[in-house]
């Protein structure tokens, strides 16, 4: 059973008018791609998540008789909640969602439009992803961009049109793609600004090919980092990091992985010895936990989390949240649009952002630890620790139920029995479906967890 926290996009409810017609939704997802190719009409497919985390009209928008006007006449809807592993789990895994609750347009073809956050308590923004799903509908197919790749199309033309579909699709794996690209490409070409930033925004494997060229000319790639928005920034180290690193895993290549770290590690420039030696760390866990290799990670983790969440006040982290609640708030509220004159469009950037980001931290690393300590009593003691430290800073109902689950594995059973007991009556209090933390209660209590 997972307990991993999700981050969850703050939304803010919103008044709804207009309530009348509702958006249809079809019984299966197999259901709903057949009748958008017979319909030729492209597929919205939302994946929503219940969660005490969102007012309780956070779905308000979609009553809205504008959106259901728009959504029925203009998309097949597919409707599933995260919850439902059987029918989520296979869309979650094939489009790689990450944040609930989500959208995923597909067009009549099958082919990938964009996967994004679902605005639902208001109406506007979500006639606004309505329209520009209904708008990248009209283009080429994500379909035939994929048929003709395979087929062996790859000259520099396609290969750049088809990076920048992918990257419209919000799919930011494009690192094996851009190796290709760099291959047909002059060497006065790495002297231009906009193909560097082409080249770095596709996301290069540190030391690849691709990357190598990249910064063939540093002062080149100095002025992109100075000149672009930070928005644009981020996003480019980010998908560096996660693209080598994704290939270090699927290659078990500890030396790659290592790569990825020290580029996380160097992003961070003045805050180097903290954030950067902090974020090398994390990401050489993530390799760990790719691979399997449970004894390095479990020996890294221990380590990691008590330098950096431990060793801290109570109060100290609460504080740390609330400043970075606001400076991601007053991010997302400033959204930054881009022109890209390369492929004649235009490009908008966002943040998210989460409360209690600490002890959703604390509470994921404990519950992994749950699963991945065995009964080795000095991690799970560890586990514990972090568990009740994440419960101090905010109690929850989530919480709760990974302190319970720690402690019973550590054959405190009266104490694990009153840890869930408190879940339950949190997660009423929160408005939340308690019929799992219900269940769990019962076999602690008959000892059969």
């Amino acid at each position: 059973m997972k307990r991993f926290v999700v981050a969850f996009l703050m939304l803010l409810a919103c008044s709804v008018s207009l309530q009348a017609q509702k958006i249809k939704y079809e019984t299966s997802f197999e259901k709903a791609k057949a009748l958008a190719v017979q319909e030729k009409k492209p597929l919205a497919v939302l994946v929503t998540v219940q969660s005490p985390s969102y007012p309780k009209n956070y779905t308000g928008g979609l009553d809205d008789r504008r959106v259901a006007e728009k959504f029925n006449s203009s998309f097949v809807c597919y409707r599933v909640d995260m919850a439902d592993t059987a029918n989520a789990g296979k869309i979650i895994r094939a489009y790689n969602v990450s944040q609930y609750p989500s959208f995923i347009f597909l067009d009549a073809k099958g082919g990938l439009l964009f996967a994004d956050i679902a605005p639902l308590p208001c109406p506007e923004p979500l006639l606004e992803i309505a329209d520009r799903a209904i708008a990248a509908s009209k283009e080429k197919s994500m379909a035939d961009y994929d048929r003709e790749y395979a087929a062996g199309s790859c000259s520099t033309t396609f290969l750049k049109e088809y990076i920048g579909k992918r990257q419209r699709a919000r799919i930011t794996d494009n690192a094996d793609l851009v190796e290709k690209y760099v291959k047909g490409l002059s060497v006065a070409d790495f002297s231009k600004y906009s193909e560097v930033l082409f080249i770095l925004k596709a996301g290069p494997v540190v030391y690849g090919n691709a990357y190598t060229l990249a910064y063939m000319n540093r002062p080149l790639v100095d002025s992109i980092y100075k000149v672009e928005p930070s928005a644009v920034r981020i996003a480019i180290n980010n998908t560096i990091v996660e693209n080598t690193l994704s290939r270090a895993v699927a290659a078990k290549n500890e030396q790659l992985a290592n790569s990825a770290a020290g580029y996380s590690e160097r992003c961070w420039g003045k805050n180097h010895r903290e954030e950067g030696n902090k974020n090398w760390n994390a990401v050489m866990m993530e390799y760990y936990i790719g691979v399997k290799d449970t004894v390095s990670y479990l020996q890294k983790a221990s380590y990691f989390y008590n330098d950096y969440y431990m060793n801290i006040s109570v109060d100290s982290l609460k504080k740390k949240d609330s400043i970075n609640l606001a400076a991601r708030n007053k991010a997302a509220a400033s959204r930054t649009k881009l022109s890209d004159t390369t492929v004649n469009r235009t490009e908008t950037y966002s943040y998210t952002s989460f409360k209690d980001s600490y002890a959703t931290i604390l509470n994921n690393a404990a519950w992994r630890f749950y699963l991945m300590a065995g009964d080795k009593t000095d991690y799970l003691l560890k586990a514990m620790l972090w568990s009740r430290r994440s419960i101090e800073v905010t109690p929850k109902a989530s919480f709760y139920d990974t302190y319970a689950h720690i402690l019973y594995k550590l054959k405190l059973f009266d104490e694990a029995e009153s840890m869930e007991r408190k879940a339950v009556e949190l997660g009423k209090a929160e408005k939340f479906d308690v019929k799992v933390y219900q269940e769990e209660y019962g076999k602690i209590k008959s000892r059969s967890l």
